[in-house]
């Protein structure tokens, strides 16, 4: 099974490309609708802040230790059914072409966004460059379930 790794969100808008022009696509936990809205979920909150905080001690110490070492090896492992604590319920229906479209457009929305960033639930204040790196490795980790 390939490994994808992505290091920038252009690196993951390339394989959202990819995935939308697959014929059939394979998963294990979460379909294909689940996944892309989650992940523009956790971009989203980014801009307007996470539901659920972790507390100020664990966002300083084993959030940072654990932001570093994902931006550091360029990858990262996290539980692929784990939803954002306190979010909303994702739209689980939504045809593999329509939540792939609104994945881009929060990517979009992301990269063209100039206000101040939301602490991380975990890792708490991110630079904008960290975060679009934290966010390509987590779809990266979300699209490695698939099989397209």
């Amino acid at each position: 099974m390939k490994r994808i790794q992505l290091s920038t969100l252009n690196d993951a808008k390339k394989e959202l490309h990819k995935l939308k022009s697959a014929q059939e696509v394979k998963w294990k936990n979460w379909n294909i609708s689940e996944i892309c809205l989650h992940c523009a979920q956790t971009i989203q909150y980014s801009m307007t802040g996470y539901p659920k905080m972790k507390p100020l001690l664990i966002r300083v110490t084993i959030g940072k230790l654990a932001i570093k070492k994902f931006l550091r090896q360029g990858f990262m492992k996290h539980d692929l059914t784990a939803h954002v604590p306190g979010s909303n319920p994702i739209d689980t229906t939504l045809s593999k072409e329509e939540s792939i479209d609104e994945l881009m457009k929060t990517i979009r929305k992301f990269e063209s966004f100039h206000g101040t960033l939301k602490p991380h639930l975990l890792f708490g204040n991110l630079t904008k460059e960290d975060y679009g790196t934290y966010f390509a490795m987590h779809i990266a980790d979300h699209l490695n379930e698939l099989e397209y």
